[in-house]
């Protein structure tokens, strides 16, 4: 019999999701990921979120970024979106159009795979039937990537701007194109910031303290996985 296994970000700890995918039968593995919160082969990466985190991370621009890294790192990226989603859509300036507007994106541009679920149990059941179909009957191994593989100078550009905070791949390329340069943004005043189309000043200011901060050296929350727990 195949022993069925998933990666999951530590993040994830807080919800029972993993627990209830112990209860089935797969072990879970945890570890901090810098794509995806579930691994679940070399080809499928799941992205779990709640009905009025999508929302927001909508609203936001980052589920694009989430979104564009999961493809660029895994062949089936799969995003769950979990609970009541049509309390989260009515706090969305523009309703049901922006919803399903964003879920168009995601899948004509990055061919992510939605799944909705009412509850962790569910989530934790459509997962469970994702692992068998990758690790029992495929037979696939489990592969975790750190991040995309980016070939132009123009890619590693938007990869960076698109790491800083609130920031998604329209902002990022409108920051390029208005200052030149990753270097002209980090040095650009708040009040110029606040001058790109759909940042605004609150975030501008928001992004020019987040350039300003000093490093904290403090020791990391969490722990390194051991690596034959990552070869699975």
């Amino acid at each position: 019999m195949v022993a069925l296994r998933a990666i999951v970000d530590e993040r994830e700890k807080g919800c029972k999701v993993p627990w209830h995918l112990r209860t089935l039968g797969v072990r879970v593995l945890f570890k901090r990921l810098a794509v995806g919160d579930y691994i679940l082969s070399s080809d499928c990466a799941v992205e779990r979120k709640t009905a009025r985190d999508f929302v927001n991370s909508v609203s936001s621009g980052r589920i694009f970024d989430q979104a564009y890294r999961l493809a660029e790192s895994y062949s089936k990226p799969t995003l769950i979106i979990e609970g009541d989603v049509r309390i989260a859509i009515s706090t969305l300036k523009a309703g049901i159009r922006s919803f399903f507007g964003a879920l168009a994106f995601l899948w004509m541009a990055y061919d992510v795979a939605t799944f909705f679920t009412s509850s962790e149990l569910e989530t934790a059941e459509l997962l469970y039937a994702l692992i068998k179909h990758e690790q029992a009957e495929i037979r696939k191994r489990i592969v975790i990537r750190g991040k995309p593989k980016l070939e132009t100078l123009r890619e590693k550009q938007l990869f960076v701007v698109q790491s800083f905070p609130g920031i998604g791949p329209k902002l990022a390329e409108r920051l390029l194109r208005r200052f030149g340069s990753i270097k002209r943004i980090v040095n650009a005043a708040p009040i110029e910031l606040a001058l790109v189309e759909g940042l605004g000043r609150k975030r501008g200011v928001e992004l020019a303290r987040f350039f300003e901060a000093r490093y904290d050296e403090g020791r990391s929350s969490f722990k390194q996985a051991r690596l034959d727990e990552l070869d699975v």
